[in-house]
């Protein structure tokens, strides 16, 4: 059963290196191959592409439309081509374009007839009411520059979150390799007393019970082992999730990559609590601000459009050569556009729902503002109470290897029997396993608190 066990742990990638692996290691790997890194990434070239989408509502257009007219009395030919621009300044509209009409036209035609050899126009439109201090191309250029920001704490976000179950992971799977050494450690301790105590029944120095206790107690350990390197297989199969090759495929260190110790207390190099700093640092706290302004400026475009329109625009048309003196020369244009809205459904119903998300955003942000405060007196409450069971779980393994050596002592000079000393070697094992929970316990409370911070890894 040991040797299926141990084979288990065999599907290790071939590179794998023989020095013990690193948080740092793992850290790294997540940063370059962790694939919900790496997908929220997308998402930022997404919102990237989006910033262009909306600025395309800018480019310059070019329009032309050809029109023959080839059977009856009115034959003509038309070519009418504009180039169109619009501007974010005050949402004014820029145009030029050149117009051509020739044959014969109806009376009420008139104005579709050029001078031979056309005419060219320039002119622009700039609205002074709606569309005038925000218009929805703007407000989708605001939006999607929001977008953008939001992109962006949603990758701290998850770069946050992916450090914090590396770390986790990373010190559950350093845990579990040293409680495997430490049973079997503990097992050897048995297997090796076995023939001695076999040696002492044969010669009527000791009674076969105590040899059946020791018996027993190897059966026992036998069975923490196991245990302990299932527990070993699972640990090393979430780890790979986060430590991955070059591909990005996922590495499974064996136990040639086992031997970090796990560090002792260091109070002084814990991260200060600051309940203010997370909530000024922490990226899902910090994705509001631009979720608020994005909603404002839908607010705004939706006040914009339910008012009246009122445009002016100007135009110049100008004939390239001589003909119709009606034609002749530069003439320019001045004219006024007025719609008034006689029922605002639509902008109406949009400034309202807009209203409604501000609410809804207020809320979220309270509650969320509340969460990370506690989140970060959890961490911190975790963090203490890991260093206090570690100091008082290190004391109880001094305490229980004192008693475990006593106990052998007695049991040599005939004062004791193999019950108690078993007892004392488990008892020395289980303090053991206490204490390396506790200091795991401790690592894995500093991760917390530091994402509870907002704080990352430098590099990464």
């Amino acid at each position: 059963m040991r040797m299926v066990l141990s084979l288990a742990l065999l599907f290790v990638s071939a590179d794998v290196f023989a020095a013990p692996l690193t948080l740092g290691e793992v850290l790294q790997s997540v940063k370059e191959k962790y694939p919900l890194l790496e997908g929220v990434h997308r998402d930022l070239e997404a919102a990237q592409g989006e910033l262009r989408a909306s600025q395309g509502a800018f480019d310059i257009q070019w329009k032309t439309r050809l029109v023959s007219s080839f059977v009856g009395y009115y034959q003509n030919e038309r070519i009418d081509s504009v180039v169109e621009q619009p501007t974010p300044f005050w949402g004014t509209n820029l145009f030029a374009g050149y117009r051509l009409g020739e044959g014969k036209f109806a009376i009420y035609d008139g104005k579709l007839e050029t001078n031979p050899g056309g005419e060219i126009r320039a002119g622009l439109s700039v609205p002074l009411l709606r569309d005038g201090p925000i218009d929805r191309r703007r407000a989708n250029i605001q939006r999607a520059q929001l977008g953008l920001n939001i992109a962006n704490t949603q990758v701290s976000q998850q770069r946050l979150d992916a450090v914090r179950s590396a770390t986790h992971r990373f010190w559950d799977w350093v845990a579990a390799g040293k409680r495997v050494e430490i049973y079997r450690i503990l097992l050897k301790i048995a297997e090796d007393r076995d023939s001695g105590l076999a040696e002492r029944v044969r010669h009527g120095d000791l009674p076969e019970f105590e040899r059946r206790d020791n018996e027993r107690a190897i059966l026992q350990r036998r069975s923490q082992l196991i245990s302990a390197e299932r527990s070993l297989q699972q640990a090393t199969l979430e780890l790979g999730m986060f430590f991955r090759d070059p591909e990005g495929n996922p590495i499974f260190p064996g136990e040639d990559r086992l031997g970090l110790e796990l560090p002792s207390i260091d109070r002084s190099q814990e991260p200060p609590e600051g309940v203010e700093k997370a909530l000024q640092t922490r990226p899902d706290l910090l994705r509001f601000g631009p979720l608020k302004t994005q909603n404002n400026v839908e607010l705004l475009l939706a006040g914009n459009q339910t008012g009246p329109k009122l445009d002016v625009q100007l135009q110049a048309v100008r004939s390239l050569r001589e003909g119709d003196p009606s034609r002749n020369g530069t003439q320019v244009e001045a004219g006024v556009l007025i719609e008034i809205p006689l029922q605002a459904n639509v902008a109406g119903g949009r400034e309202d729902s807009a209203l409604a998300t501000t609410m809804r955003l207020e809320l979220q942000e309270k509650f969320l503002r509340d969460r990370v405060a506690m989140e970060v007196r959890d961490a911190r409450s975790a963090l203490n109470a890991a260093a206090m069971r570690a100091e008082v779980t290190h004391r109880e393994l001094e305490l229980a290897k004192k008693m475990e050596q006593g106990e052998r002592e007695r049991f040599r000079h005939g004062d004791s029997n193999q019950l108690f000393v078993n007892l004392r070697e488990q008892a020395t094992a289980d303090a053991a396993i206490r204490e390396l929970e506790a200091l795991t316990d401790y690592q894995k409370s500093i991760a917390s608190l530091k994402a509870a911070l907002g704080e990352s890894y430098p590099d990464l």
